[in-house]
């Protein structure tokens, strides 16, 4: 791992210096180096996937969007999956993990229940269940969180 050490220019009120672990060394975007920044200061953010299950068969789960980060509850879809697509390059880099099975405890999640992109996504599951041979007829929001990876 290369350890970096450069003066935090964000505005946010800390006048220390950040120290970074980058397994990889550079190669980031801007948008990559802005989030890494922000998980840094926050050491955990928030993330959900929508998966679709059935009500008719315990077994039938499928993700249809994942990850979601949200900043607030009117965020696009292309906006989503954006993000989404650099979060998910962030761990394959090694930067970063996503859990869905450590939701942050005292984080309410209200942007990702209130936002306009699950309100749809619940619309257009209710408007498929009427479909013959359609199992997916639940939407379920998975809660999770975003970890610097050690």
């Amino acid at each position: 791992m290369h350890e970096h050490q450069e003066h935090c220019n964000c505005s946010c009120g800390h006048h220390q210096e950040h120290h970074s672990l980058h397994p990889h060394g550079g190669g980031l975007t801007e948008a990559q180096t802005a989030f890494l920044h922000e998980l840094e200061h926050h050491h955990f953010l928030p993330v959900a996937r929508f998966l679709i299950e059935s009500s008719r068969e315990d077994d039938f789960s499928s993700v249809a969007l994942a990850p979601v980060y949200l900043r607030g509850p009117e965020e696009s879809m292309e906006w989503v999956k954006e993000t989404g697509a650099m979060l998910l390059g962030l761990e394959e880099k090694g930067y970063l993990t996503l859990d869905y099975d450590y939701p942050l405890e005292s984080y309410p999640y209200t942007e990702y229940r209130q936002s306009d992109l699950y309100a749809y996504f619940c619309r257009t599951i209710e408007e498929a269940k009427g479909r013959p041979g359609f199992l997916g007829d639940t939407p379920v929001l998975e809660l999770g969180s975003i970890a610097p990876a050690e």
